[in-house]
């Protein structure tokens, strides 16, 4: 499966300049197999603020079941200082599912 992962600025936090943001977040998530997908644009009902877009966001491809569950426990044991961190199953047939 591959997995994205939006990255929700909270209020009073944004790095707009990518660079930044690509060493801030590949830090935070060192050890995992993530590449860079620029920004993208998620559904409102799916953010916790009001609607800030674009997100930044990364993929995690062919990740597997132990790797999504072990991200999942990564990110609620960790949270991201300043951004909410929304994931989703890629699932080019039936599209993508919230999954955190």
């Amino acid at each position: 499966m591959n997995l994205r992962l939006c990255f929700e600025h909270k209020a009073g936090v944004n790095i707009d300049e990518a660079t930044v943001f690509r060493h801030y977040a590949e830090n935070y998530l060192n050890g995992f197999n993530v590449k860079w997908a620029g920004s993208i644009s998620i559904p409102h009902h799916d953010t916790k603020t009001s609607p800030m877009e674009p997100l930044w966001q990364y993929i995690i491809p062919d990740a597997s079941t132990a790797a999504r569950d072990y991200l999942i426990e990564y990110l609620d044991r960790n949270p991201m200082a300043g951004y909410f961190v929304h994931v989703y199953e890629v699932d080019s047939g039936t599209g993508d599912q919230k999954i955190h």
